[in-house]
């Protein structure tokens, strides 16, 4: 089976069975007192809420299994990068991954939905909706990538923007830069803007900037310092407007051929973490701004006037290439995300 990233078909192969014998080597030190052992990947690097949580999620297992789950962490994209982890989990690679889903917009349009400026400003409402339809629509589109939703993270805020070149204040502002874009909606919303997006690997714009070959990118405050871009760019633009969903994802095939009472455990470790994670992304936002100021970077809010601006040139058209991407399936998650929360 072939799968996509943003951009172009990726054949995902092994050429020999050296990594397969790597984990079979790494499961068996751990067999003595584990009935399982579980690979866990994700890219976000560390001090991140992602990452935070996820190593969370592996200590909460390990303790709420009595020793009896083992987990095998690979943080920071050791294992599996931005570009590739969708496919990783889907063959397997690894079992559990933390994700985002924006990077099946090519296969699945409808999972870019959280990449809609304004669509949901406020982390712990969205996780409220995800436990219900929203989740269970989200979770049937993993589904046809051989991916099953076992819970939620976030990874923060997303759409700041970063560059080299001047300010960022408002919308027109974009005119004239190349940016790397978060996802297929943000490209777009660049390219009426007067920008050249570019799709590149969070792990690969430091280099970019440095070099020249790009003035700055598009990305959550919790990237931009992580990834330290904020070394190379001077000017940040820091928007409190779309927290992106990265779902704890499982293999299918590999979680149903678990015991029910193992499922039991990890999604309940899962569910443990969640709503600490909403407190950390808030806490991560502030402490990223407090700095990059501190570094000697220009970083902007954008005042309640501008923020109109901004809502007025993006979330309609946002809304709208969505719409033509991803149909019935993404009016119904629309529907979703709009519906009130049942109580």
């Amino acid at each position: 089976m072939k799968y996509f990233d943003n951009n172009k078909s990726v054949g995902f192969k092994w050429a020999s069975g050296a990594l397969v014998a790597t984990f079979a080597f790494l499961g068996a030190q751990g067999a003595s007192a584990a009935d399982l052992t579980i690979r866990m990947a994700w890219y976000m690097p560390p001090n991140t809420a992602v990452a935070d949580q996820g190593q969370e999620i592996a200590n909460k297992i390990e303790s709420m299994s009595h020793g009896k789950i083992a987990v095998q962490t690979f943080p920071s994209g050791s294992l599996l990068k931005e570009s590739n982890i969708g496919q990783g989990v889907a063959n397997n690679t690894a079992n559990m991954v933390i994700s985002g889903m924006h990077w099946w917009s090519n296969q699945a349009p409808a999972l870019q939905w959280d990449t809609i400026p304004f669509l949901v400003d406020d982390a712990s409402k969205l996780l409220n909706k995800l436990h219900g339809p929203l989740g269970q629509d989200v979770n049937k589109q993993l589904n046809r990538f051989g991916a099953q939703v076992i819970g939620w993270s976030f990874y923060g805020y997303a759409l700041s923007y970063i560059n080299n070149k001047h300010p960022i204040k408002v919308p027109s502002d974009l005119k004239g830069l190349k940016l790397r874009s978060e996802g297929k909606l943000s490209a777009q919303f660049l390219k009426s803007e007067g920008a050249t997006p570019v799709a590149m690997d969070s792990s690969e714009v430091y280099t970019a900037m440095q070099r020249g070959t790009l003035d700055g990118g598009v990305s959550g405050l919790s990237s931009i310092v992580s990834r330290k871009w904020y070394e190379v760019g001077k000017y940040v633009t820091a928007i409190h407007y779309a927290p992106l969903v990265y779902p704890v994802q499982v293999n299918r095939q590999w979680w149903m051929s678990l015991k029910p009472g193992q499922r039991a455990t990890i999604k309940k470790a899962v569910a443990s973490t969640e709503n600490d994670a909403v407190a950390a992304i808030e806490k991560e936002f502030n402490n990223d701004i407090a700095l990059m100021k501190k570094n000697g970077n220009e970083v902007y809010r954008p005042t309640d006037a501008q923020l109109k601006t901004w809502q007025q040139a993006t979330e309609a058209q946002a809304r709208r290439n969505y719409l033509k991407d991803a149909g019935a399936k993404g009016k119904k998650i629309l529907h979703d995300v709009d519906a009130p929360v049942s109580q």
